[in-house]
């Protein structure tokens, strides 16, 4: 079927619902209230987009359960047998990172280059650790770390490690770095990222895609998450390989070659995305304008619109991801995606984007809306029903524009109508993903059987329950600050199970509790009929802060896999496997800190050469002021700031130089810092 079809299919199918839904809804306030009044008439447009993206989530599930066994439309289906002896371009493995767990990360690259290893095509391809880390230990940490790995991998000349002096428009402006300074070696890159891992077979297929297909600017896959240990994790984890597949089947049937670009396992020709996909500044300040925050389904589009193709290959099994294992992590990171994608609002009507760009950009904005349009759409449903009590008037049913057609139609038969039509909708990919697993016994199996299946299927139904009007409230408040002018910088991601402390649960939800507390006494005042119906909204908000340090918790998250609930294909991968820190190491860490790493780079001869040989000093970088050295020579790292042993630590001749003289010097006369980091050193 040409895509064009397709589109209208999928498109035409999507709108007739959603008018469906609405009428069924307009008409229901006009057979209840006998006319539409000026609430009535928000309420009803409110609904309708609501209830519009309802219906898009639905084809799309429904569509990838019934083509997910056409291979036809994908474009994996295009490599065949004898591709297999193509040997592709050379391709760039990058991983861009930022102040992240160094341990973590660099196990993740040690796993994809073994795998890659096995496949027998690891010379058409090499890594960079890409760092834009701000802590000098992080930064120290990562040096070493990378030197340790090259030297276990025997990979020196095929791992590499950058660290950026001034990490401008943070990971975009790191990937635009590398491709400016490196790029022109390589046809191909893998944009990676700091909690992502995959298989050496994917990433071989990436690179043979590219080969086969020379219009092919972006491939980007579907990754699936992995490495859940909180309940809040796996519910994430289950739904994402649960359902995650109906979507992207679904997304790939009506997108075909005019995909989007998620900023992660995703391969991308390197000169094209160089000459084409350079980020503008939008128009005005932060939060609107200024540095685009959420880049990558800008680029997408800009590779679009130079006219190259992007393909999303959801049927390339082998990508991995990690993702946030608490409420709070969740919420942070929805923040800046959330200013991000309204930024984009202003390439809706920037000319010569492709109308399917538009429909990303557009679907990117909308689902972050939806939260303050849901919170509208209950103020409103109880602003009406507070109106018609205080009109003292009684309800007088009229007819409505569907009488005709179902003259036998209730009132309350229309509504549990609209109801159930609602609730199949919501309910369809959790459906369908049982449907697929009775027909699949792999799969079934994969997911602990069906038993396990519809034990997770209603635990993650009760708990998204109860956490779906929290993410509003934070969503809504996420709005606003951005409405006020509040902007948000894009941090260190909060990855790893570790547990939301109470006093931290009850700052980020007393708000939204005492919110809570007083619908509910709004709610009661209006009858217990508007309670009741009020209720699966009240009860999230009110237990919002158990609920958040409940399903933070690692202990529930493993008991309730132990019971056999969010069991997953893929759990939770190997531990590190680099080299063990004794308990010697640990102490002096502890001892040591925060100048741990820093003496270490001052003192430790290997540490010192790696540091110097690694620089990336600025051509217009000017050298550290002599008397910093001789301050810190005398006094010790406390008595300079942050700043200042950032400088030094980028200027390499400087810190050759205090190398040779802490060692060239008699004990007695360094700082007692140093006497004692030498002492410990030599023992």
């Amino acid at each position: 079927m040409p895509i064009f079809w397709r589109r209208v299919l999928f498109f035409g199918t999507t709108l007739l619902l959603a008018a469906l839904g609405t009428l069924i809804f307009v008409d229901l306030l006009v057979r209840v209230y006998g006319s539409m009044s000026g609430p009535s008439v928000l309420f009803s447009m409110v609904f309708a987009v609501l209830f519009s993206l309802l219906c898009f989530g639905f084809t799309m599930s429904v569509t990838g359960f019934l083509v997910s066994r056409w291979p036809q439309f994908n474009i994996t289906h295009t490599l065949t047998p004898e591709d297999e002896k193509i040997v592709p371009d050379l391709t760039a493995v990058v991983f861009p990172i930022y102040n992240e767990e160094v341990s973590e990360v660099f196990e993740r690259v040690r796993r994809t280059y073994l795998s890659l290893q096995k496949t027998g095509r690891l010379d058409r391809f090499e890594f960079f650790i890409l760092s834009d880390s701000t802590s000098s230990d992080v930064w120290l940490e990562e040096e070493e770390t990378w030197a340790r790995l090259c030297r276990e991998l025997d990979a020196f000349g095929r791992i590499f490690y950058r660290h950026r002096a001034l990490n401008t428009n943070s990971k975009a402006g790191n990937i635009a770095d590398f491709c400016r300074t490196w790029g022109g070696r390589y046809s191909y890159m893998i944009v990676m990222d700091a909690d992502s891992f995959m298989e050496g077979a994917t990433m071989v297929k990436l690179a043979l895609l590219m080969q086969k297909h020379p219009r092919i600017g972006i491939v980007q896959t579907a990754p699936k998450l992995i490495g859940a240990v909180s309940l809040f994790g796996r519910i994430q984890q289950f739904s994402n390989q649960a359902y995650g597949s109906l979507f992207t089947a679904g997304l790939n049937f009506w997108q075909g070659p005019e995909g989007n670009y998620w900023g992660h396992n995703a391969i991308i020709r390197v000169r094209s995305f160089t000459d084409y996909c350079g980020l503008p500044d939008l128009p005005g300040k932060e939060p609107f304008g200024g540095k685009i925050l959420s880049h990558d389904f800008v680029e997408a589009a800009l590779m679009r619109k130079a006219g190259w193709e992007v393909w999303l290959a959801w049927d390339l099994g082998g990508s991995f991801e990690e993702g946030p294992e608490s409420l709070i992590a969740y919420a942070q990171r929805d923040r800046r995606w959330m200013q991000g994608n309204i930024q984009h609002g202003w390439l809706l009507f920037a000319k010569g984007l492709h109308p399917m760009s538009k429909v990303h950009l557009g679907t990117g904005i909308l689902g972050y809306l939806v939260s303050p349009l849901w919170l509208g759409f209950l103020f409103l449903s109880t602003l009406i029903v507070y109106r018609q009590q205080r009109s003292g008037l009684s309800l007088v049913p009229a007819n409505g524009l569907l009488n005709d057609f179902f003259p036998h139609l209730s009132v309350t038969g229309q509504a549990a109508l609209l109801l159930g039509l609602t609730a199949l909708m919501l309910f369809s990919p959790k459906i369908l993903f049982v449907l697929r697993a009775i027909a699949n016994p792999q799969l079934r199996r994969s997911f602990g059987g069906l038993r396990s299946i519809l034990k997770s299927i209603l635990c993650e139904f009760v708990l998204s329950t109860l956490l779906a009007p929290v993410l509003m409230l934070l969503h809504t408040k996420f709005f606003v600050y951005m409405f006020s002018g509040l902007s948000v910088r894009w941090g260190t991601q909060a990855r790893g199970a570790t547990g939301t402390a109470w006093p931290v649960a009850v700052r980020a939800h007393l708000a939204q509790t005492i919110l809570g507390i007083v619908w509910t006494a709004w709610a009661i005042s209006l009858g217990w009929a508007v309670f009741f119906w009020s209720l699966p909204v009240l009860l999230g908000l009110l237990v919002a802060v158990p609920l958040s340090r409940f399903t933070s918790s690692p202990d529930v998250g493993n008991a309730m896999h132990r019971a056999g609930v969010m069991v997953c294909a893929h759990g939770k991968p190997s531990p590190p496997q680099g080299a063990e820190e004794d308990d010697d190491d640990a102490r002096a860490r502890d001892d040591f800190r925060p100048y741990y790493g820093f003496s270490r780079a001052v003192v430790d001869p290997y540490l010192n050469a790696i540091h110097v040989s690694l620089l990336d000093q600025p051509a217009d970088a000017q050298p550290a002021d002599r008397q910093l050295a001789e301050i810190l020579v005398a006094e010790g790292p406390a008595s300079l700031s942050e700043k200042d042993l950032k400088a030094i630590l980028q200027d390499g001749e400087t810190l050759l130089k205090l190398h040779r003289r802490i060692w060239a010097s008699e004990l007695l006369s360094l700082a007692p810092w140093w006497r004692r980091v030498i002492t410990r050193y030599r023992r």
